[in-house]
């Protein structure tokens, strides 16, 4: 059971970071508004700047995945 959580937590740390450059559309390594909502079409901007730790207008991919672990994402 054990391994398995393990090998589940890998994943997800993994995941998190393709997702958010997948989610880049223009490749400048961040995620602005407009392309999460692109991803997820109902997504605030209360929700992205809650995502936002820095608060630099824009998602890391260390933020989405951050968002995803938490289960915001």
């Amino acid at each position: 059971m054990t391994k398995t959580i393990t090998a589940a937590a890998a994943l997800l740390a993994l995941a998190a970071p393709a997702f958010a450059q997948s989610m880049d559309a223009d490749g400048d390594g961040n995620v602005t508004l407009e392309e999460a909502q692109a991803a997820y079409p109902d997504m605030t901007a209360e929700t992205f700047a809650s995502i936002d730790s820095d608060a630099d207008g824009v998602l890391s991919a260390e933020e989405v995945q951050a968002a995803t672990e938490a289960g915001v994402l």
